[in-house]
């Protein structure tokens, strides 16, 4: 049985309007690509986690402003750093075979 699973944190990203269509779009896309047959047995479950339940970059996410705040760009920007260093190791080593 095919199962959707989609996950956000709650009273934040979704109404109840737009999980209920959430869950019929997204069983209508499966359904479209892997045919009718699966339509009765394909479950689409939204699982919310509440604020305060979850992190990124190990910081406790009751504060949207962090989102868009100078630590996180720094952060964002060091790992963007980083990530160009490996692209060009990757690139100079592919270049050497």
């Amino acid at each position: 049985m095919p199962i959707i699973t989609i996950q956000f944190i709650k009273d934040v990203v979704a109404t109840p309007e737009q999980k209920r269509e959430l869950l019929q779009k997204m069983t209508e896309t499966f359904v479209s690509v892997l045919g009718e047959v699966v339509r009765p047995y394909t479950y689409c479950i939204i699982q919310e986690t509440p604020m305060g339940e979850w992190s990124i970059a190990g910081v406790p996410m009751p504060d949207l402003e962090y989102l868009i705040g100078d630590y996180t760009s720094k952060v964002h920007a060091r790992a963007n750093e980083i990530m160009g260093q490996v692209v060009a190791q990757q690139k100079a080593d592919s270049g050497k075979r």
